[in-house]
């Protein structure tokens, strides 16, 4: 009789752990699969970015090449 009701808590015991582990495992699923949404929004923006970094760095370009004038013009005033 003894024998059944350890048998019969190690069954629980088992069933406990399997459900609890199971709710743990759903869960962590849920949170990768919100990852990997958040990371394909991340590289469609990265892609998106992308090409305003190309336009702008015309733009840096310009910029860059008006100082270093400016600032050979100021050393010839010197």
């Amino acid at each position: 009789m003894f024998e059944w009701v350890i048998v019969a808590v190690l069954v629980y015991l088992i069933y406990y752990l399997v459900t609890k582990y199971e709710r743990r495992v759903a869960v962590l699923q849920e949170l990768i699969e919100l990852n990997r949404e958040a990371i394909r929004a991340n590289k469609e923006k990265i892609e998106k970015n992308k090409s305003k970094i190309e336009e702008n760095s015309s733009g840096v370009q310009k910029n860059k090449e008006t100082l270093e004038l400016s600032q050979s013009l100021l050393e010839k005033l010197k």
